[in-house]
């Protein structure tokens, strides 16, 4: 699936939630771009902590 469409079901998801669609886009875009590996999250605690959350869900189902 494209990115684009992506972050339009992402917001979809959201139901006008602004914050948590923000949320979820940032960590959408980690697992597509890995942009926390060159700081592009350093100030956001809430970002790094949802994708925290999302690489230890990752690792979790990974392993079953």
């Amino acid at each position: 699936m494209k990115l684009r469409k992506e972050i339009e079901n992402t917001i979809r998801e959201a139901r006008e939630d602004r914050a948590n669609a923000a949320l979820a886009i940032c960590v959408l875009l980690e697992e597509k771009l890995g942009l926390s590996q060159n700081g592009w999250f350093d100030d956001d605690p809430l970002a790094l902590q949802a994708i925290n959350d999302w690489k230890a869900s990752a690792a979790i189902q990974h392993r079953s």
